[in-house]
């Protein structure tokens, strides 16, 4: 599995190459350490935003977090089934379907809250306070850009 050995140096200056890397072994952490939850990353980013905006439509949440709109269905059909989401209809227009967490979903989030705080922590700790801010700031840049 390429998350675990030495990066060979012939690819160690290439940062995309690093950024993948890292990206693709954090993503498989993250979604062993969420499998005891049933919840997948996917579930816990749109579960995040819906808990932070209550009521948001699908679209909203399609342009908040990137997912195309058939797999936003997908997620938000699958977080229903789980009883962890809720859609409800819109007062002034029936075709818009707002999305609420259920006490269950926000009681789910919140320990997959936990979950995602050790696992960031479990990343970050070779780094110092200091670089920690770093790189979050320099990741936000990049994935603004």
């Amino acid at each position: 599995m390429w998350e675990e050995g030495p990066i060979p140096a012939e690819l160690g200056r290439f940062p995309g190459y690093l950024l993948a890397r890292l990206g693709d072994s954090s993503r498989r952490r993250f979604l062993r350490a969420l499998a005891p939850l049933g919840v997948h990353p996917r579930h816990f980013g749109v579960m995040t935003i819906v808990s932070a905006s209550p009521g948001a439509s699908q679209q909203q949440l399609q342009d908040r977090t990137g997912i195309d709109p058939s797999s936003m269905v997908a997620v938000i059909d699958e977080l229903e089934s789980r009883g962890l989401a809720e859609r409800r209809a819109q007062p002034g227009d029936r075709r818009i379907r707002a999305i609420y967490l259920t006490d269950q979903g926000e009681a789910t989030l919140a320990r997959a809250k936990e979950i995602a705080g050790a696992h960031q922590r479990e990343l970050l700790a070779p780094l110092t306070a200091e670089e920690r801010s770093t790189l979050l700031e320099l990741l936000r840049k990049l994935a603004s850009a």
